[in-house]
């Protein structure tokens, strides 16, 4: 169940991991909608311009063409501050179709804990 009213389920703070961080501020059960965020998906081009800049640590993997080119997309929300953890506690899901991008709870979020994802075969890329 979505946590709802006018507070944000999620804050970003300082973390002790890197820089920034997504924080929950309710807590979250396993398998629990976090949010659901809107997508600007960038085209093959756009993602290849951005690949030496800071923008490319905050975007997110979205497909790739025949040629083996990707596309990436820039989330808005805060979720573009989750940090990454092999040993994540939160999962996301790209929908390109839909243009959004699903953080839910891998496993139990108490409430002011860090919310990580793992970035996968980026995380040495990004990390």
């Amino acid at each position: 169940m979505q946590k709802t009213g006018y507070a944000s389920p999620v804050e970003v703070r300082n973390s002790p991991f890197h820089g920034r961080g997504l924080f929950a501020a309710v807590s979250f059960e396993t398998g629990e909608l976090i949010a659901v965020y809107p997508l600007l998906i960038l085209s093959v081009e756009d993602t290849a311009a951005i690949k030496n800049t800071l923008i490319h640590h905050y975007v997110f993997h979205v497909d790739e063409d025949a040629e083996g080119r990707a596309r990436t997309a820039v989330a808005f929300g805060p979720i573009s501050m989750c940090n990454h953890s092999a040993n994540a506690n939160a999962d996301f899901c790209v929908d390109a179709v839909a243009q959004t991008v699903t953080l839910s709870a891998r496993s139990a979020i108490p409430q002011n804990e860090e919310i990580l994802i793992n970035y996968e075969e980026y995380a040495d890329e990004i990390v």
